[in-house]
């Protein structure tokens, strides 16, 4: 990945596997003059971060834009672009724009909460969608080993196939804000954004600045009865089934019986067993919305 400085705007940007000249050239257009900029640097110098990338480059440079304290503009050009949805940003252009009026100091900047996982060493990995294990996990490993065209072409409906088929089942034992849960699952998600994996809609209650994350916990299920399940899930009806059950939570304890990858963001963060935290509006997102 390369990092980049707008210096006319005082812009820090970090560029994704899936920028291209063209969104530099989108960028220009908006009255940015483009210089090179080391992430080892300062950035207090900076006025604005601009991220172009999906979910998964945010993700990996979270904890610099969290200690850079700077506002982040999205450009969205990776698979899943998530969190730029839910932003109200869904092109190149509508970046642009936004910077148009960041320059114009008529920018509108929303805090975001942020979530934190604090694996089994007390390490902590902020996160800003969805997290979670099980059916979620096996479908983004899957997706992250395809080629990017196709990654970005429904290639996690093909991952979530996938893991349908391996039916998988996990003995989880959660504590939700003092709640103990402790059944036999094929999906436990802690959601930020409503979507993950380019729109699929986990969590169509979640927002991004309540303070809280929005929990789906699927029971072991059969396979077809998994494959009904998935379907309502693409029609956003999966909370209705008996099987599926939501709470909304600010602090997660989350076990399995065997250990199982935590998925946040579409990446692989740790093994369980894992805390999970939100951070209110920890982030200002230049927002379209």
């Amino acid at each position: 990945m390369r990092n980049i400085v707008l210096s006319a705007t005082r812009t820090l940007a970090i560029l994704g596997p899936g920028a291209q000249e063209r969104d530099l050239e989108v960028l220009k257009s908006a009255g940015l003059r483009i210089e090179h900029w080391d992430i080892t640097d300062s950035p207090s110098a900076a006025d604005l971060a601009v991220v172009l990338g999906g979910d998964g480059t945010i993700h990996r440079f979270l904890p610099q834009l969290l200690r850079a304290k700077l506002p982040v503009l999205l450009v969205p050009c990776g698979s899943g672009n998530d969190l730029a949805r839910t932003s109200g940003i869904c092109s190149a252009q509508n970046s642009a724009d936004l910077a148009r009026n960041f320059v114009a100091g008529n920018a509108i900047l929303r805090e975001i909460d942020v979530g934190i996982i604090v694996n089994k060493y007390g390490h902590e990995i902020p996160f800003c969608c969805v997290g979670g294990v099980g059916l979620d996990a096996i479908a983004a490993e899957f997706a992250n080993h395809m080629p990017r065209w196709l990654r970005g072409n429904g290639g996690y409906l093909l991952g979530m196939a996938r893991a349908l088929l391996q039916a998988p089942s996990l003995r989880l034992r959660i504590c939700a804000d003092g709640r103990e849960i402790e059944q036999d699952s094929s999906l436990f998600s802690f959601a930020n954004t409503p979507s993950f994996g380019g729109g699929l809609r986990i969590a169509p209650h979640a927002q991004l600045d309540d303070g809280k994350l929005d929990c789906v916990l699927v029971k072991k299920m059969g396979r077809l009865r998994l494959i009904s399940s998935a379907i309502a899930l693409l029609q956003a009806r999966h909370l209705e089934l008996k099987e599926v059950g939501s709470l909304r939570v600010e602090r997660l304890r989350i076990d399995s019986d065997p250990p199982t990858w935590v998925f946040a963001d579409g990446e692989p963060v740790c093994q369980t067993p894992v805390d999970v935290r939100i951070i209110p509006r920890a982030l200002r997102l230049v927002s379209g919305s």
